[in-house]
């Protein structure tokens, strides 16, 4: 399993490597200093810090004077030391001069970067797949400010400039590890986009084994597999297919409603938000009726839509209907106003 980003890349489990051998070659070499420094302790009665400065002298070629008693175990003693200390030396220095001068250093510092940013992901959404429509609902989200991890199979894509540093984890989507580390603990969403109907259904069904309650947005590629998309768990299903047929047809038919909507949904580029929200049984809009409770006065919002429990969507609701708990209102209007109006049908706002 690998991890990429089209600059800095993520760890993947061997990113740790370099680091661990040069603390290998480092440990190793201070082992053989102190193997040389009881050494000539023993056999050439010196203190501890001569013993030292004998062991490390010797072991880099220095060539200082000697001290203490030298003798035919002494010398005897320091070519063995010689022999198996620079061997050690040569490969501790190799180890340091890979991590410091071949980028190594560098790409883990840059990896580790990255991995903190990857285990500090919340409320983010998982894409799967980054063919032509996982690129355009990664770049939905990212025009929305909403942070996001894409898993990709093919590492040759994700290079695009518009991704530049984003979280890009190049691997299997269906794997359990791999949606692990793009964090489907704390996502709040996940979307498969994976060229095969077959791939999605796969990549929902483990996604709800491993959080049943994360919502899930499925491709679907051809006509008949909704159903099969559906038994796996998907919540939403989207055919590209399907839709762009639709708008297409409804650009002839009704012009105006779908120029309506590219605004509404344009939100970078107008402040305007549509949402649907619920009245709690607790809010103080149960039992008034539109009129009496002038939302778009007390909130800045409009109502475009009600549904009574049990009932159908009635667009433009009459000043007479009657708010009820449970019912689900389709507002739109600035952030403020929706902000405004979800606290009143949530009871945060005391009655006046």
């Amino acid at each position: 399993m690998r991890l990429h980003s089209p600059f800095p890349q993520v760890p993947d489990q061997d990113a740790d490597a370099p680091l661990k051998r040069l603390r290998y070659a480092m440990a190793l070499l201070a082992a053989v200093i102190v193997a040389g420094a009881v050494g000539y302790h023993l056999l050439s009665h010196l203190n501890a810090l001569d013993s030292f400065y004998m062991a490390i002298t010797t072991l880099f070629t220095v060539g200082f004077r000697e001290l203490g008693e030298v003798n035919a175990r002494t010398k005897i003693f320091t070519i063995f030391y010689l022999i198996v200390g620079l061997g050690v030396a040569t490969y501790a220095i190799s180890n340091l001069t890979a991590l410091l001068l071949e980028g190594d250093l560098r790409g883990y510092l840059m990896e580790r970067r990255m991995q903190k940013r990857l285990d500090d992901l919340k409320d983010h959404v998982i894409v799967c797949g980054f063919g032509k429509m996982g690129f355009q609902a990664a770049w939905e989200l990212k025009k929305a400010g909403v942070p996001f991890v894409i898993i990709e199979q093919d590492d040759s894509k994700g290079r695009s400039p518009r991704f530049a540093g984003e979280l890009i984890l190049y691997g299997n989507a269906m794997d359990d590890l791999m949606l692990e580390r793009a964090g489907i603990r704390q996502a709040r969403g996940l979307i498969t986009a994976l060229t095969t109907d077959a791939d999605n259904v796969l990549v929902t069904l483990t996604v709800k084994q491993l959080r049943p309650d994360l919502p899930v947005v499925a491709r679907s590629a051809k006509l008949g597999t909704e159903r099969q998309l559906k038994a796996a768990g998907a919540d939403h299903i989207v055919s590209p297919y399907e839709i762009g047929g639709r708008r297409m047809a409804g650009l002839l038919l009704k012009p105006e409603m779908m120029k309506f909507f590219d605004i509404v949904l344009q939100q970078e580029q107008l402040e305007l938000g549509l949402e649907r929200i619920t009245i709690s049984a607790g809010s103080p809009l149960v039992g008034q009726t539109l009129r009496e409770a002038r939302l778009r006065h007390a909130t800045g919002s409009l109502l475009v839509g009600l549904v009574h429990p049990g009932a159908g969507l009635r667009f433009n609701p009459s000043g007479d209907e009657r708010f009820q708990a449970g019912d689900e209102l389709l507002i739109m209007g600035p952030a403020e106003a929706l902000a405004n109006l979800t606290r009143l049908a949530r009871a945060e706002m005391t009655r006046q």
